[in-house]
């Protein structure tokens, strides 16, 4: 199975064209469409985003992700096994969070003209020649050391870390969702950490109530929960929680004790 990530969207053909290449390769192969909607060039949104869905992919698979702003560049693509998962990827960091939390077994660099769809390939659409063919050769058992040459250490982006103090969590928004829902990298044990404990805390200055889910606290305005991949979530189920406390992508969380 191969699991397709890319900030392309849908107004233009590049999904489609991808995906006719990897059945050209693998008519057999089955392509899920994980999400085509990461903000253009976001390398660490791609890199969230990847980390949430990763450990519900089945082992063995393929991980496609191409969110590639310097393609055409002398930035290397790659296939990353990780976790017994197969990644196949630019090497600019959207596999950061992964080469974090669960490291790299091994990684290979796609250089083999054999397994590239055209050879040149075109200086803008590495998705096309190199990375789709390279997951559907992947995907039907081609093995990562027949494409290159061993890469050695992986390019990581800096992702701001949580700090936690008595009583006061400081992190970013990581990502917002299509319901307007917060997601963050704060952990449960987070709060735990700073003392934040009881049905109320402050969001940036404005009350939250901690639930279990989105249906807990019908009148209140802001909700804080665990999400499913157990880190903190802010919601509401009195609109979008990002327009509420007036939050984008990246800006600043505080999380603190209601006094």
């Amino acid at each position: 199975m191969i699991s397709f990530i890319s900030d392309w969207g849908y107004k233009s053909y590049y999904v489609g064209i991808a995906k006719s290449v990897i059945y050209s390769i693998s008519p057999n192969s089955k392509v899920v469409d994980i999400t085509h909607d990461i903000s253009p060039f976001d390398i660490q949104e791609a890199a969230h985003v990847i980390e949430r869905v990763f450990d519900d992919l089945p082992k063995p698979s393929v991980l496609l992700c191409v969110v590639d702003p310097g393609v055409g560049s002398e930035r290397q693509a790659i296939i990353a096994n990780i976790d017994g998962k197969y990644c196949v990827a630019p090497d600019n960091g959207v596999l950061t969070r992964l080469i974090e939390l669960k490291g790299v077994k091994s990684a290979y660099a796609i250089e083999n003209p054999k397994y590239m769809y055209k050879y040149p390939p075109s200086s803008t659409f590495h998705g096309r020649d190199i990375f789709a063919p390279a997951a559907a050769y992947i995907d039907i058992g081609v093995e990562p050391s027949e494409f290159g040459k061993i890469v050695g250490d992986l390019k990581t982006i800096e992702i701001e870390e949580i700090s936690v103090e008595e009583g006061k969590i400081e992190s970013t928004v990581a990502y917002i969702d299509g319901f307007g829902n917060i997601e963050t990298t704060i952990p449960l044990k987070a709060l735990q950490m700073a003392g934040l404990s009881g049905n109320y805390i402050l969001v940036n200055g404005k009350r939250a109530i901690l639930t279990n889910n989105y249906s807990e606290g019908k009148h209140e305005l802001i909700l804080a929960h665990i999400d499913s991949s157990n880190y903190i979530e802010i919601s509401s189920n009195a609109g979008r929680a990002c327009e509420i406390l007036g939050l984008k992508k990246r800006d600043k969380i505080v999380i603190e004790k209601l006094q």
